[in-house]
């Protein structure tokens, strides 16, 4: 064990010494290289932020308004028969459209149950189980220009479905 910590101080050291060493001996111009690669990173930095900024007011709003309680009321009484309990709605809602909108209901289900609790061991499981779709559907599609995304945003919509399913599952067959 004391071998792999080792192993995870100094890897990142010696690639960061290897890999522009080698560049070097091969003829790359490293410097000249990273400051191109740096200066197209920064052009696609600019090209994603408009999309970066209107995902969080759309999210800051849902939430600013009331709009994400309402709505987890509504669906509440749907779902509520099925098992699922409604403080886990919050996080259902906001997984697929914000990563750290999801994290802080995950923390403030952890804060008001407890990590060990059996609502903390859901929301943990939820977290990971799936991906922020309407992010990551508008920053990837709209960083590259695609304006009909066809049956992306359906099929990944599907996929967070069936990964709150799963986690559903594991989650009852751990706690029950």
């Amino acid at each position: 064990m004391v071998f792999l910590a080792k192993i995870g101080v100094y890897a990142f050291p010696v690639v960061l010494l290897v890999v522009p060493m080698y560049a070097w001996f091969k003829g790359v111009r490293v410097y000249e290289t990273f400051v191109k690669g740096a200066e197209e990173g920064f052009q696609i930095v600019l090209s994603i932020l408009p999309y970066l900024v209107a995902i969080f007011v759309a999210i800051s709003c849902l939430r600013g308004s009331g709009g994400l309680d309402l709505l987890s009321r509504a669906l509440g009484v749907v779902l509520k028969p099925l098992g699922i309990p409604p403080d886990i709605l919050p996080l259902l809602i906001t997984r697929p459209i914000s990563g750290s909108g999801a994290l802080a209901v995950t923390g403030d289900l952890l804060k008001t149950y407890g990590p060990d609790s059996p609502m903390g061991l859901l929301a943990s499981i939820l977290q990971g189980a799936t991906d922020t779709t309407f992010y990551v559907v508008t920053l990837y599609f709209g960083s590259v220009g695609v304006r009909k995304t066809r049956h992306a945003l359906a099929a990944c919509l599907i996929g967070d479905f069936f990964g709150f399913l799963t986690g559903f599952l594991i989650w009852r067959r751990l706690v029950f």
